[in-house]
This record gives C-alpha cells, sequence and structure tokens, in this order.
C-alpha cells in the first residue's frame, strides 16, 4: 500500500487553477465516494491503517483504494446494519 501513496504523490497536481471555487466546504462530507485529483484533498484526513483514513473533523472512517481503472479513490465506511458512516 505505501507503493499506492508514492504513486499519489507522483500523479497529482494539487496546484488549484483560478476558476477552482473555494467556498470553506468539505466537498469529502457531501459524497461517499471521492476520485483524488490532488494529495490536498487528503489534509483533512489521518491515516489510522494501511487503508483506513479518519476524517479529522467529522471523524467518520474511509477506505482509500484504486478503482478499476487503477485511479485513487476514498470510500466512506458505513455499518451495514444500520447503513450509518462509521465514526471513530
Amino acid at each position: 500500500m505505501d507503493d499506492f501513496y508514492q504513486k499519489l504523490l507522483e500523479d497529482i497536481d494539487s496546484v488549484k487553477s483560478s476558476s477552482d471555487e473555494i467556498d470553506g466546504v468539505d466537498p469529502f462530507l457531501n459524497q461517499n465516494r471521492v476520485k483524488l485529483s490532488s494529495f490536498d484533498q487528503l489534509l483533512s484526513f489521518s491515516r489510522i491503517g494501511e487503508d483506513t483514513l479518519v476524517h479529522k473533523a467529522e471523524k467518520d472512517l474511509w477506505r482509500i483504494s484504486q478503482n478499476n481503472d487503477g485511479e485513487p479513490v476514498i470510500e466512506r465506511l458505513f455499518d451495514p446494519s444500520t447503513d450509518a458512516a462509521l465514526k471513530v
């Protein structure tokens, strides 16, 4: 998994263009699966396992993985019995 993180670091473009809107709302809080396009998107998370992240503000758990195209994605983890986001 460390190779995955290294590839992510090599492939990202963390410079925001002037057309990017910054509104202070974390885009992850509105989605359950996000394709990573920038290392900056991970700054709201702490890595607590090989593929497990915790959102610093919301304290919910996420998993980092690759989609079918090999692109890095993160997915919010849910309790299958209640469909509620898992929290730490």
